[in-house]
C-alpha cells in the first residue's frame, strides 16, 4: 500500500462521490451543513476505498492461492459492502447511541 498513486485515486474518487451524494440530496439547508455532511460522505467513501483496495489488491491473491477464507475476510467484505451502500455514518451513529444507552443504564444503577 505504498503506492501514492493508488492513495490519490482513492482520495479523489471519495471526494467526487461525497460531492455527488450531497448534490443528489441537496435540499436548501445551510452551506455549513452541506459541507460537513459532504465531508462525512467523503470520509466514508475513503474508508470504503481503502478496504476495497486491501481486499482486492492484497488479500485476494492470498485467498486465491490458498483457498483459505478467514472470518476477518468476511468482516472486511461486510464493512466494504456497508460502505459501498453509504451506511457507514448511520451504523456508527447507531452503535454510539446504543453504547450511550448502556452506559446510562449502568451509571443509573
Amino acid at each position: 500500500m505504498n503506492n501514492i498513486i493508488v492513495w490519490l485515486i482513492i482520495l479523489v474518487v471519495s471526494i467526487v462521490f461525497g460531492v455527488f451524494s450531497r448534490i443528489a440530496v441537496y435540499n436548501k439547508k445551510s452551506k455549513t451543513w452541506w459541507f460537513f455532511d459532504g465531508w462525512r460522505d467523503c470520509v466514508s467513501y475513503f474508508m470504503t476505498g481503502i478496504i476495497g483496495y486491501f481486499l482486492i489488491a492484497i488479500r485476494w491473491p492470498e485467498i486465491s492461492e490458498s483457498g483459505d477464507l478467514s472470518s476477518g475476510d468476511f468482516i472486511l467484505f461486510l464493512a466494504f459492502f456497508i460502505g459501498v451502500l453509504g451506511w457507514w455514518p448511520y451504523l456508527i451513529k447507531n452503535v454510539i447511541e446504543r453504547m450511550d444507552d448502556i452506559v446510562k443504564k449502568i451509571l443509573k444503577k
